[in-house]
């Protein structure tokens, strides 16, 4: 049956609904012309979780990346799923599905390699990781806001090479890491093009107050928010 509304009115409702997901299925249970436009929002946030097997569902509900509803995603989180699991097996395509991604959080106990993830670094502004990796230097040219929360002692950047170009990282950055910042400060200083970041939140310990300051003045010209926590060696960071 067809509508009484025009398409673009129609379009309209869909997207006033955009924070009612439990409304948002029922339409596409309605009628099948609204299922692309009611998809742009079910889908604009996306988390897998390897507890619960959502990458296997996911793909098993969409076996063919080429149709999937990933091109709507804007935020994708990945928990706890290392790469060289089952579940990443020929992944390229399926993660490059993911092609409109703004905000990125991988999060993983391990060091684990991001390559999978280059397919999608054109459109990445945010990432928030639970490893530091010199790779996102290189591999994600346009990153605003930065995150390093890492709850393990895997901030190891051995094998650094600065990159001949860098992001601006003129967004956020936020340290909040149960080892020493200064290996992550330092190679943040050492990028040709930056930082200059607006915001810097650091959650961490008293050794690292010293390359704190040298990365509050390297951004003195175009910081507007600092906050800061310092915390005695051997403390438990438990801090959100």
């Amino acid at each position: 049956m067809s509508s009484p509304l025009p398409p673009e009115i129609l379009d309209i409702i869909v997207d006033n609904l955009h924070d009612e997901p439990t409304t948002l299925k029922s339409c596409c249970l309605v009628c099948k012309l609204w299922v692309p436009r009611t998809r742009k929002h079910l889908f604009a946030h996306v988390e897998f979780d390897a507890a619960d097997f959502h990458v296997e569902r996911w793909k098993k509900t969409f076996p063919d990346p080429s149709n999937s509803p990933a091109h709507h995603t804007r935020t994708l989180s990945i928990r706890g799923i290392p790469i060289a699991t089952p579940a990443y097996v020929g992944m390229d395509d399926w993660i490059r599905s993911f092609r409109n991604v703004v905000d990125l959080c991988l999060e993983h106990q391990d060091l684990v390699s991001i390559v999978p993830f280059y397919g999608i670094s054109p459109t990445v502004r945010s990432l928030c990781l639970t490893y530091t990796t010199p790779e996102i230097f290189r591999s994600f040219p346009h990153l605003e806001d930065l995150a390093f929360v890492d709850s393990h002692p895997k901030a190891d950047l051995d094998g650094w090479t600065a990159p001949l170009t860098s992001p601006k990282l003129t967004g956020s950055l936020r340290l909040r890491l149960s080892v020493s910042a200064r290996p992550v400060i330092r190679r943040l200083l050492e990028l040709p093009d930056g930082p200059h970041f607006s915001k810097i939140t650091v959650i961490s310990f008293n050794e690292d107050a010293e390359s704190v300051t040298d990365l509050v003045s390297k951004c003195s010209d175009t910081l507007e928010t600092l906050a800061l926590a310092y915390l005695p060696p051997g403390a438990f960071l438990s801090a959100p």
